[in-house]
């Protein structure tokens, strides 16, 4: 039973962690590479204002990580306190 329980939780726990962390690397690795290889391209600035694209989107990466790590907050909560809880002897 707790052998099964153990199961279970190793692939809830990759279910929800492999897709976040591929969520999370690529949009920061991608950010990273432009500004490596086109840093041009985050310095145009937006209109006539005083905004540059890499600050627009370097805020949007910002609000991602924060969206990302609440989502799994929540799956975390959701999905593996329960089994964790079996484990532990707590249902």
């Amino acid at each position: 039973m707790i052998q099964r329980t153990f199961i279970e939780l190793q692939k809830a726990r990759r279910k929800i962690v492999i897709p976040l962390l591929l969520l999370t690397i690529i949009p920061y690795f991608s950010f990273i590479w432009v500004i490596a290889f086109n840093p041009s391209f985050f310095g145009q600035l937006i209109g006539e204002g005083s905004l540059s694209i890499g600050i627009i989107l370097g805020f949007i990466l910002i609000l991602h990580i924060f969206l990302i790590t609440f989502l799994y907050a929540y799956l975390a909560n959701k999905k593996l306190e329960p089994l964790i809880g079996r484990l532990c002897g707590r249902r």
